[in-house]
């Protein structure tokens, strides 16, 4: 699929990072890698601007070392990267809430959740991964609101799988939290939309020459990652530029920065 290919979420993230959070010391019986994203939730998909889909990222990513990345509600009318919020609750806590989701079934790859009969609505993606491997469930229009035309069983399902999310956002409430600040991030240029603004804030990274490949179909002409300083520098200049327009040596251009890119990766 050439540059901008389809990826495992546990390659792509184990170098993922956050400073300021600790972790358990000692390994204990089940363990689970540290730096290795456990459970997941994220939404994608849909009929959403290019740009929108480029910054589509986890809204909850837990970790095996205790971090809980939760995405923060944003009060911007145009689009942002997602800014994180990080609880560290404990690997044995994380441990034994994996353990539970495993046992529960839910996501064993069995389970009819139906499909409604609706369009250009996103996926919701729920992953967990521990030392059996990786389970996940994809469900379209998760929606209470469209379980009308489905099955009692299908019904019942979504049901718990929304619990199940529910259940997950908890793991961190009350915990001290920190701002994330990613290792690693991806940026994208989308297919040039309808957009006639002129950019005012200049593109804080390297120039973009320098690391962006042409991008082979998909959504997105161009593709590359930012690691280290730049990539934090440029993340957080992200989180205050709605829209991703940057001026890059006098030109507007649009430039989508995603700080936990799951499913896509770009070549070197």
């Amino acid at each position: 699929m050439g540059r901008y290919r389809i990826i495992a979420v546990t390659a792509l993230l184990a170098a993922a990072a956050m400073s300021g959070c600790g972790s358990d010391a000692t390994p204990t019986a089940g363990a689970l890698p540290a730096g290795q994203m456990v459970f997941m939730v994220r939404q994608y998909g849909g009929m959403v601007p290019a740009v929108i889909s480029a910054m589509q990222s986890p809204s909850l990513a837990v970790f095996g070392d205790g971090r809980v990345l939760t995405s923060q509600k944003d009060s911007a009318l145009q689009p942002l990267p997602a800014r994180y919020a990080v609880a560290d609750v404990g690997a044995e806590a994380v441990r034994a809430f994996v353990a539970d989701v495993r046992s529960g079934g839910l996501l064993n790859g069995a389970t009819d959740f139906g499909s409604p009969r609706v369009t250009d609505v996103s996926t919701t993606e729920v992953m967990v991964q521990d030392a059996s491997g990786r389970a996940e469930a994809r469900v379209y229009a998760l929606s209470a609101r469209f379980d009308d035309a489905l099955s009692p069983a299908q019904r019942d399902a979504r049901s718990r799988l929304r619990a199940l999310i529910e259940q997950a956002g908890a793991l961190g409430a009350g915990a001290p939290t920190a701002d994330y600040v990613p290792e690693r991030i991806l940026v994208s240029e989308p297919l040039p939309g309808r957009n006639t603004e002129t950019a005012v804030t200049a593109w804080p990274g390297p120039p973009p020459s320098g690391f962006l490949a042409p991008a082979d179909g998909g959504r997105v002409i161009a593709c590359g990652e930012l690691t280290g300083a730049d990539a934090g520098t440029v993340y957080q200049a992200a989180l205050n530029n709605p829209g991703a327009l940057w001026l890059v040596d006098g030109v507007t251009r649009v430039l989508a920065v995603n700080p936990l890119p799951v499913g896509a990766s770009c070549d070197g």
